[in-house]
């Protein structure tokens, strides 16, 4: 599988979510998370991320990473709960939009896939590049 995701590290959210401020040592965590994932050493990824996890489960950009792990390792339905969790407590985060987008046309719901993008769209998220692979890999 192709996978062309595009991290947003902006964080946002709202009084009913968890926890979304990350310490310095949960920020730390990503950091290595995504270091490890982007080299291809995912395992040692997924500890570093489940422990950012631990100190901000509502944090917009191990909300995103996690996601992104979950394509990564072709777990496309968990990624797809992650998302559809993550945006029920930050409904106004073009980020989390743009990236259950990418996991929906992973999945192969195209059509909804461009609703989502539509939404991330009018969040002020840049999607063009992410809907134009979709739109090619249908």
């Amino acid at each position: 599988m192709r996978i062309w995701i595009l991290l947003a590290v902006t964080l946002s959210g709202c009084s009913a979510a968890p926890s979304t401020s990350l310490s310095d040592a949960g920020q730390h965590r990503l950091n290595l998370g995504l270091e490890y994932m982007k080299r291809g050493h995912l395992e040692r990824a997924r500890q570093h991320l489940d422990k950012a996890y631990a100190d901000a489960p509502g944090a917009e950009a191990v909300i995103i990473a996690l996601g992104q792990w979950y394509l990564h390792k072709e777990k496309l339905n968990s990624a797809l709960l992650l998302y559809q969790q993550a945006l029920s407590w930050q409904p106004m985060s073009g980020a989390l939009y743009n990236n259950y987008a990418i996991a929906l046309c992973l999945s192969g719901h195209w059509q909804q896939a461009l609703v989502m993008f539509d939404h991330a769209q009018r969040l002020q998220q840049d999607v063009a590049a992410n809907r134009a692979q979709c739109l090619t890999s249908r």
